[in-house]
């Protein structure tokens, strides 16, 4: 009976080894994500709490080293690929239009103006000033338009950038953007805009004597 129990220890020894999966360590760079990002991208492919030869995860500021099985390791080399890459950036081409009252059609603002007849019942509309910014997700631009912010003319532009998805050729990008005249006069508001296409963000009277003033917007995507 001895002989016989020892020989089922060795049995049950050796399929405990057998079911142990196989592990391999490889490091991966990061490039354009940072370390705490990759880390909860990659969690779910590091199976820490695995009884028998549990995964290990270990980062530097751009590098993760992971000990994981042959097809885990592929798993978390596909998703790296996927999601560490340069975040988009856009152009925003910003337009500030006076609705001044009768007067002859702008033509720089010709592909605008039947939607702004659309929205508002001004006589007519004329183009003050333009500019253009561009930016990544998460960061934060001003800027003058129409002049220096300290004379009669000009205003202060300011536009926080937020999320970027891009969708085949096209995307969307959150804004929140906020003019403001030397007088404390302004309007602001969050949107939405598809790229592409010109989205008529508000209107206000910034300032004495002068018509009510309006903003447009047209994102694009940009390189870096």
């Amino acid at each position: 009976m001895r002989a016989m129990f020892g020989i089922g220890l060795v049995t049950l020894a050796a399929a405990a080894c057998d079911s142990a999966p196989r592990l391999e360590t490889r490091t991966f760079p990061l490039q354009y994500i940072e370390a705490n990002t990759a880390q909860g991208i990659i969690e779910p492919y590091v199976f820490r709490d695995r009884a028998s030869g549990p995964g290990v995860m270990s980062f530097t500021e751009n590098t993760v080293t992971i000990r994981e099985t042959s097809d885990n390791l592929e798993k978390i080399a596909r998703v790296l690929a996927e999601f560490d890459v340069p975040s988009p950036w856009v152009r925003l081409h910003f337009q500030l239009i006076e609705a001044d009252g009768s007067g002859p059609a702008d033509p720089r603002i010709a592909d605008l103006e039947s939607e702004l007849r659309n929205l508002f019942r001004y006589e007519g509309y004329r183009l003050v000033a333009e500019a253009v910014v561009s930016g990544a997700a998460r960061s934060q631009v001003e800027q003058a338009i129409g002049g220096d912010i300290r004379s009669a003319e000009g205003y202060m532009l300011g536009v926080d950038i937020g999320e970027i998805r891009t969708i085949g050729e096209s995307g969307y990008v959150a804004l929140n953007v906020h003019l403001r005249s030397p007088y404390g006069a302004g309007l602001a508001t969050r949107i939405n805009a598809r790229t592409g296409q010109t989205l008529v963000l508000g209107n206000a009277r910034l300032r004495e004597g002068s018509g009510t003033m309006i903003l447009a917007v047209r994102p694009e995507f940009a390189k870096q």
